[in-house]
Protein backbone atom coordinates (compact mmCIF):
# COMPACT_ATOMS: atom_id res chain seq x y z
CA UNK A 1 0.00 0.00 0.00
CA UNK A 2 1.31 3.46 -0.94
CA UNK A 3 2.45 5.75 1.83
CA UNK A 4 0.10 8.52 2.75
CA UNK A 5 0.97 12.04 1.73
CA UNK A 6 0.58 15.44 3.31
CA UNK A 7 -0.71 17.71 0.57
CA UNK A 8 -1.07 21.48 0.19
CA UNK A 9 -3.40 22.86 -2.48
CA UNK A 10 -2.72 26.27 -4.01
CA UNK A 11 -5.85 27.66 -5.65
CA UNK A 12 -7.92 30.82 -5.89
CA UNK A 13 -10.08 31.15 -2.80
CA UNK A 14 -12.45 33.92 -3.76
CA UNK A 15 -15.94 33.43 -2.36
CA UNK A 16 -17.57 32.54 -5.65
CA UNK A 17 -19.27 29.23 -6.27
CA UNK A 18 -16.79 27.80 -8.77
CA UNK A 19 -13.70 28.64 -6.72
CA UNK A 20 -15.10 27.21 -3.49
CA UNK A 21 -16.65 24.07 -4.97
CA UNK A 22 -13.71 23.02 -7.14
CA UNK A 23 -11.39 23.51 -4.14
CA UNK A 24 -13.67 21.43 -1.94
CA UNK A 25 -13.91 18.71 -4.59
CA UNK A 26 -10.15 18.27 -5.01
CA UNK A 27 -9.53 18.29 -1.27
CA UNK A 28 -12.40 15.87 -0.61
CA UNK A 29 -11.25 13.47 -3.32
CA UNK A 30 -7.65 13.42 -2.09
CA UNK A 31 -8.67 13.04 1.55
CA UNK A 32 -11.05 10.15 0.85
CA UNK A 33 -8.59 8.33 -1.41
CA UNK A 34 -5.66 7.87 0.88
CA UNK A 35 -3.96 11.19 1.63
CA UNK A 36 -2.97 11.56 5.29
CA UNK A 37 -3.70 15.26 5.42
CA UNK A 38 -4.88 17.77 2.83
CA UNK A 39 -4.94 21.50 3.45
CA UNK A 40 -5.83 24.36 1.17
CA UNK A 41 -3.18 27.04 1.44
CA UNK A 42 -5.13 30.01 2.75
CA UNK A 43 -3.53 32.77 0.68
CA UNK A 44 -5.68 35.85 1.22
CA UNK A 45 -4.17 39.22 0.40
CA UNK A 46 -5.78 42.62 0.89
CA UNK A 47 -6.87 42.39 -2.76
CA UNK A 48 -8.67 39.10 -2.09
CA UNK A 49 -10.37 40.63 0.94
CA UNK A 50 -11.54 43.63 -1.10
CA UNK A 51 -13.03 41.37 -3.79
CA UNK A 52 -14.90 39.40 -1.12
CA UNK A 53 -16.49 42.47 0.49
CA UNK A 54 -20.20 43.13 0.15
CA UNK A 55 -19.62 46.88 -0.09
CA UNK A 56 -16.82 47.49 -2.56
CA UNK A 57 -15.69 50.04 -5.09
CA UNK A 58 -17.52 49.85 -8.40
CA UNK A 59 -16.62 53.17 -9.99
CA UNK A 60 -14.50 56.30 -9.58
CA UNK A 61 -17.57 58.34 -10.47
CA UNK A 62 -19.17 59.51 -7.23
CA UNK A 63 -22.77 59.30 -8.47
CA UNK A 64 -22.28 55.84 -9.99
CA UNK A 65 -20.62 54.59 -6.80
CA UNK A 66 -23.44 56.08 -4.70
CA UNK A 67 -25.99 54.31 -6.87
CA UNK A 68 -24.22 50.97 -6.33
CA UNK A 69 -24.12 51.58 -2.59
CA UNK A 70 -27.87 52.12 -2.56
CA UNK A 71 -28.41 48.96 -4.61
CA UNK A 72 -26.16 47.02 -2.25
CA UNK A 73 -28.24 48.23 0.69
CA UNK A 74 -31.37 47.04 -1.13
CA UNK A 75 -29.88 43.56 -1.57
CA UNK A 76 -27.85 43.59 1.63
CA UNK A 77 -29.79 40.97 3.61
CA UNK A 78 -29.48 38.37 0.86
CA UNK A 79 -25.85 39.24 0.09
CA UNK A 80 -24.99 38.89 3.77
CA UNK A 81 -26.75 35.50 3.89
CA UNK A 82 -24.71 34.31 0.92
CA UNK A 83 -21.46 35.38 2.56
CA UNK A 84 -22.33 33.68 5.85
CA UNK A 85 -23.42 30.48 4.09
CA UNK A 86 -20.18 30.42 2.10
CA UNK A 87 -18.07 30.83 5.24
CA UNK A 88 -20.07 28.12 7.03
CA UNK A 89 -19.64 25.75 4.07
CA UNK A 90 -15.89 26.28 4.10
CA UNK A 91 -15.74 25.85 7.86
CA UNK A 92 -17.80 22.64 7.80
CA UNK A 93 -16.35 20.85 4.80
CA UNK A 94 -12.89 22.26 4.11
CA UNK A 95 -9.55 22.40 5.88
CA UNK A 96 -7.14 25.33 5.56
CA UNK A 97 -3.68 26.35 6.65
CA UNK A 98 -3.30 29.54 8.59
CA UNK A 99 -3.93 32.73 6.63
CA UNK A 100 -1.06 34.13 4.56
CA UNK A 101 -1.60 37.77 3.65
CA UNK A 102 1.37 38.26 1.31
CA UNK A 103 3.69 36.31 -0.93
CA UNK A 104 6.61 37.14 1.37
CA UNK A 105 4.70 35.80 4.36
CA UNK A 106 3.85 32.59 2.50
CA UNK A 107 7.27 31.87 1.03
CA UNK A 108 9.00 32.64 4.33
CA UNK A 109 6.70 30.31 6.29
CA UNK A 110 5.79 27.66 3.75
CA UNK A 111 3.68 24.84 5.24
CA UNK A 112 5.64 21.59 5.15
CA UNK A 113 4.02 19.17 2.73
CA UNK A 114 5.04 16.10 0.74
CA UNK A 115 3.22 17.40 -2.33
CA UNK A 116 2.33 20.93 -3.37
CA UNK A 117 -0.55 21.00 -5.85
CA UNK A 118 -1.44 23.99 -8.01
CA UNK A 119 -4.97 23.81 -9.36
CA UNK A 120 -7.59 24.07 -10.54
CA UNK A 121 -9.22 27.05 -12.28
CA UNK A 122 -7.14 29.88 -13.80
CA UNK A 123 -4.10 29.44 -11.57
CA UNK A 124 -1.77 29.43 -14.60
CA UNK A 125 -3.12 32.67 -16.07
CA UNK A 126 0.13 34.39 -17.15
CA UNK A 127 -1.44 37.79 -16.44
CA UNK A 128 -2.87 36.83 -13.06
CA UNK A 129 -2.08 38.50 -9.76
CA UNK A 130 0.41 36.73 -7.47
CA UNK A 131 1.59 34.61 -10.36
CA UNK A 132 4.62 33.29 -8.44
CA UNK A 133 2.37 31.80 -5.75
CA UNK A 134 0.22 29.76 -8.12
CA UNK A 135 3.20 28.70 -10.24
CA UNK A 136 4.78 27.46 -6.98
CA UNK A 137 7.92 29.53 -7.47
CA UNK A 138 9.61 28.45 -4.27
CA UNK A 139 12.24 25.90 -3.33
CA UNK A 140 10.51 22.55 -3.08
CA UNK A 141 13.27 20.69 -1.24
CA UNK A 142 12.37 16.98 -1.07
CA UNK A 143 8.71 17.67 -1.84
CA UNK A 144 6.95 17.39 -5.20
CA UNK A 145 5.27 20.10 -7.26
CA UNK A 146 2.26 18.95 -9.27
CA UNK A 147 -0.24 20.86 -11.41
CA UNK A 148 -3.75 19.42 -11.42
CA UNK A 149 -6.14 20.79 -14.06
CA UNK A 150 -4.81 24.36 -14.17
CA UNK A 151 -6.38 26.72 -16.68
CA UNK A 152 -4.69 29.58 -18.52
CA UNK A 153 -7.71 31.83 -18.93
CA UNK A 154 -6.77 32.28 -22.59
CA UNK A 155 -6.16 30.23 -25.71
CA UNK A 156 -3.88 32.82 -27.36
CA UNK A 157 -0.23 32.63 -26.34
CA UNK A 158 2.26 35.24 -27.53
CA UNK A 159 5.95 34.39 -27.64
CA UNK A 160 6.53 36.57 -24.57
CA UNK A 161 3.81 34.67 -22.73
CA UNK A 162 5.25 31.31 -23.79
CA UNK A 163 8.71 32.34 -22.54
CA UNK A 164 7.21 33.31 -19.16
CA UNK A 165 5.30 30.04 -18.96
CA UNK A 166 8.34 27.87 -19.74
CA UNK A 167 10.31 29.57 -17.00
CA UNK A 168 7.56 29.01 -14.46
CA UNK A 169 6.67 25.36 -15.18
CA UNK A 170 10.16 23.89 -15.54
CA UNK A 171 10.37 22.90 -11.86
CA UNK A 172 7.16 20.85 -11.76
CA UNK A 173 7.38 17.10 -11.22
CA UNK A 174 4.09 16.54 -13.06
CA UNK A 175 1.94 18.75 -15.26
CA UNK A 176 -1.59 18.51 -16.60
CA UNK A 177 -4.14 20.95 -17.96
CA UNK A 178 -7.89 21.40 -17.87
CA UNK A 179 -8.14 22.46 -21.54
CA UNK A 180 -6.79 20.68 -24.59
CA UNK A 181 -5.27 23.79 -26.18
CA UNK A 182 -3.30 24.53 -23.00
CA UNK A 183 -2.12 20.92 -22.78
CA UNK A 184 -1.04 21.03 -26.45
CA UNK A 185 0.85 24.27 -25.87
CA UNK A 186 2.76 22.80 -22.91
CA UNK A 187 3.43 19.55 -24.79
CA UNK A 188 5.07 21.44 -27.65
CA UNK A 189 6.92 23.73 -25.27
CA UNK A 190 8.39 20.93 -23.15
CA UNK A 191 8.64 18.20 -25.78
CA UNK A 192 6.58 15.69 -23.78
CA UNK A 193 2.96 14.64 -23.49
CA UNK A 194 0.89 16.72 -21.08
CA UNK A 195 -2.50 15.14 -20.29
CA UNK A 196 -5.84 16.88 -20.21
CA UNK A 197 -7.65 16.10 -16.95
CA UNK A 198 -11.08 16.82 -15.52
CA UNK A 199 -12.08 19.81 -13.47
CA UNK A 200 -12.09 18.66 -9.81
CA UNK A 201 -15.88 18.93 -9.59
CA UNK A 202 -16.15 15.91 -11.91
CA UNK A 203 -14.11 13.75 -9.53
CA UNK A 204 -17.07 13.46 -7.17
CA UNK A 205 -20.22 11.46 -7.84
CA UNK A 206 -23.77 12.78 -7.81
CA UNK A 207 -24.27 11.16 -4.41
CA UNK A 208 -21.19 12.88 -2.99
CA UNK A 209 -22.45 16.23 -4.21
CA UNK A 210 -25.95 15.60 -2.92
CA UNK A 211 -24.45 14.85 0.50
CA UNK A 212 -23.37 18.50 0.78
CA UNK A 213 -26.15 20.10 -1.30
CA UNK A 214 -29.09 22.04 0.10
CA UNK A 215 -32.05 21.23 -2.15
CA UNK A 216 -34.52 24.09 -2.68
CA UNK A 217 -38.02 24.03 -1.27
CA UNK A 218 -39.56 25.16 -4.51
CA UNK A 219 -42.74 23.37 -5.55
CA UNK A 220 -42.90 24.36 -9.21
CA UNK A 221 -40.77 23.11 -12.09
CA UNK A 222 -38.17 25.72 -12.95
CA UNK A 223 -35.45 26.81 -15.33
CA UNK A 224 -32.32 27.75 -13.38
CA UNK A 225 -30.24 30.66 -14.64
CA UNK A 226 -26.77 31.20 -13.22
CA UNK A 227 -25.60 34.60 -14.41
CA UNK A 228 -21.98 35.75 -14.40
CA UNK A 229 -21.63 38.02 -17.42
CA UNK A 230 -24.44 36.96 -19.75
CA UNK A 231 -27.11 39.19 -18.19
CA UNK A 232 -30.13 39.77 -20.45
CA UNK A 233 -28.91 37.21 -23.01
CA UNK A 234 -29.53 34.45 -20.50
CA UNK A 235 -32.99 35.82 -19.77
CA UNK A 236 -33.79 35.83 -23.50
CA UNK A 237 -32.80 32.17 -23.81
CA UNK A 238 -34.72 31.15 -20.69
CA UNK A 239 -37.82 33.02 -21.85
CA UNK A 240 -37.81 30.97 -25.06
CA UNK A 241 -37.75 27.78 -23.00
CA UNK A 242 -40.45 29.11 -20.68
CA UNK A 243 -42.79 29.85 -23.60
CA UNK A 244 -42.62 26.19 -24.61
CA UNK A 245 -42.67 24.61 -21.14
CA UNK A 246 -44.44 27.10 -18.82
CA UNK A 247 -41.71 26.45 -16.24
CA UNK A 248 -40.79 29.18 -13.75
CA UNK A 249 -37.48 31.01 -14.16
CA UNK A 250 -35.18 31.19 -11.15
CA UNK A 251 -32.07 33.36 -11.52
CA UNK A 252 -28.98 33.11 -9.30
CA UNK A 253 -26.91 36.25 -9.77
CA UNK A 254 -24.60 38.67 -8.01
CA UNK A 255 -25.55 41.62 -10.21
CA UNK A 256 -27.12 43.97 -7.71
CA UNK A 257 -28.06 46.46 -10.45
CA UNK A 258 -30.27 44.02 -12.34
CA UNK A 259 -34.03 43.67 -11.99
CA UNK A 260 -34.79 40.70 -14.19
CA UNK A 261 -38.27 39.73 -15.33
CA UNK A 262 -38.15 36.29 -13.70
CA UNK A 263 -40.15 34.41 -11.09
CA UNK A 264 -37.39 34.45 -8.49
CA UNK A 265 -34.11 36.35 -8.33
CA UNK A 266 -31.63 34.96 -5.81
CA UNK A 267 -28.66 36.65 -4.14
CA UNK A 268 -28.59 34.57 -0.96
CA UNK A 269 -27.53 31.11 -2.18
CA UNK A 270 -24.39 29.66 -0.63
CA UNK A 271 -22.35 26.90 -2.33
CA UNK A 272 -24.63 24.15 -0.99
CA UNK A 273 -27.77 25.92 -2.25
CA UNK A 274 -26.13 26.60 -5.62
CA UNK A 275 -25.55 22.87 -6.12
CA UNK A 276 -29.11 22.13 -4.99
CA UNK A 277 -30.77 24.62 -7.36
CA UNK A 278 -28.96 23.08 -10.35
CA UNK A 279 -29.56 19.50 -9.19
CA UNK A 280 -33.35 20.03 -9.12
CA UNK A 281 -33.69 22.20 -12.25
CA UNK A 282 -35.61 21.07 -15.32
CA UNK A 283 -33.29 23.19 -17.48
CA UNK A 284 -30.15 25.22 -16.78
CA UNK A 285 -29.14 28.36 -18.68
CA UNK A 286 -25.75 29.80 -17.79
CA UNK A 287 -22.60 31.50 -19.02
CA UNK A 288 -20.54 29.96 -16.22
CA UNK A 289 -18.06 27.11 -16.64
CA UNK A 290 -18.98 25.64 -13.28
CA UNK A 291 -22.68 26.17 -13.89
CA UNK A 292 -22.10 23.96 -16.93
CA UNK A 293 -20.08 21.42 -14.92
CA UNK A 294 -22.81 20.87 -12.36
CA UNK A 295 -25.36 20.55 -15.17
CA UNK A 296 -23.17 17.77 -16.57
CA UNK A 297 -22.81 16.09 -13.17
CA UNK A 298 -26.57 16.03 -12.54
CA UNK A 299 -27.42 15.30 -16.20
CA UNK A 300 -29.54 18.45 -16.43
CA UNK A 301 -30.51 19.69 -19.91
CA UNK A 302 -28.64 22.97 -20.33
CA UNK A 303 -27.59 25.75 -22.64
CA UNK A 304 -24.41 27.75 -22.14
CA UNK A 305 -24.08 31.25 -23.52
CA UNK A 306 -20.63 32.40 -24.67
CA UNK A 307 -20.42 35.76 -22.91
CA UNK A 308 -16.60 36.00 -23.24
CA UNK A 309 -15.45 34.46 -26.55
CA UNK A 310 -11.75 34.99 -25.82
CA UNK A 311 -11.92 32.67 -22.83
CA UNK A 312 -14.40 30.13 -24.17
CA UNK A 313 -11.83 27.39 -24.94
CA UNK A 314 -12.46 25.68 -21.61
CA UNK A 315 -16.17 25.43 -22.41
CA UNK A 316 -15.66 24.17 -25.95
CA UNK A 317 -13.01 21.68 -24.85
CA UNK A 318 -15.21 19.83 -22.37
CA UNK A 319 -18.36 19.93 -24.53
CA UNK A 320 -16.44 18.62 -27.53
CA UNK A 321 -15.23 15.70 -25.42
CA UNK A 322 -18.82 14.76 -24.55
CA UNK A 323 -20.25 15.57 -28.02
CA UNK A 324 -22.40 18.36 -26.57
CA UNK A 325 -21.38 21.35 -28.67
CA UNK A 326 -25.05 21.82 -29.60
CA UNK A 327 -25.59 23.20 -26.08
CA UNK A 328 -23.66 26.39 -26.95
CA UNK A 329 -25.38 29.68 -27.77
CA UNK A 330 -22.76 31.89 -29.36
CA UNK A 331 -22.00 35.46 -28.31
CA UNK A 332 -24.72 37.94 -29.25
CA UNK A 333 -26.89 35.21 -30.81
CA UNK A 334 -29.45 34.87 -28.01
CA UNK A 335 -32.09 36.73 -30.05
CA UNK A 336 -31.90 34.07 -32.77
CA UNK A 337 -32.01 31.18 -30.29
CA UNK A 338 -34.88 28.79 -30.98
CA UNK A 339 -35.69 26.29 -28.28
CA UNK A 340 -36.20 22.71 -29.31
CA UNK A 341 -36.16 19.54 -27.26
CA UNK A 342 -32.58 18.43 -26.74
CA UNK A 343 -31.81 14.97 -28.13
CA UNK A 344 -31.23 12.25 -25.56
CA UNK A 345 -27.50 11.77 -25.25
CA UNK A 346 -25.99 9.48 -22.64
CA UNK A 347 -22.44 10.69 -22.05
CA UNK A 348 -22.04 8.69 -18.83
CA UNK A 349 -19.39 6.35 -20.28
CA UNK A 350 -17.44 9.24 -21.78
CA UNK A 351 -17.55 11.00 -18.42
CA UNK A 352 -16.42 7.86 -16.60
CA UNK A 353 -13.53 7.34 -19.02
CA UNK A 354 -12.39 10.94 -18.64
CA UNK A 355 -12.53 10.91 -14.85
CA UNK A 356 -10.72 7.54 -14.79
CA UNK A 357 -7.79 9.12 -16.65
CA UNK A 358 -7.85 12.03 -14.21
CA UNK A 359 -7.97 9.79 -11.15
CA UNK A 360 -5.05 7.73 -12.50
CA UNK A 361 -3.02 10.95 -12.84
CA UNK A 362 -3.84 11.86 -9.23
CA UNK A 363 -2.90 8.40 -8.01
CA UNK A 364 0.40 8.36 -9.88
CA UNK A 365 1.61 11.88 -9.17
CA UNK A 366 -0.13 13.15 -6.03
CA UNK A 367 -1.17 10.25 -3.82
CA UNK A 368 1.78 7.90 -4.35
CA UNK A 369 5.12 8.68 -2.75
CA UNK A 370 8.13 8.54 -5.02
Amino acid sequence: MAKQNKIGIFTYMLNNYGAVLQSFALQHYLQTNGAADVEIVNFETIRHQQLNKIFRKYSDNFLVQLCFIMLTLLRYKQLKQRKIKTLLFKRKYMKFTRVYTSQTDLFSNLPEKDVYVSGSDQVFNPNGLNRDVYYLNFEKGRSKKVAYAPSWGTSVFSQITVDIIKKHISDFDALSCREEDGADMMSKLLGKDIPTVADPTLLLSQDEWLAVAELPRYEKNYICIYDLNGAEHLITIAKQIQRRTSFDIVCITNKIQKFYDVNKQIYSAGPAEFVGWIANAKYVVTDSFHGMMFSLIFRRPFYIYIAAPASSARIRSILSRFDLLDRIVENNESDSFVFKALPLHDYSQLLEDFTSISKAYIQNYILEQR
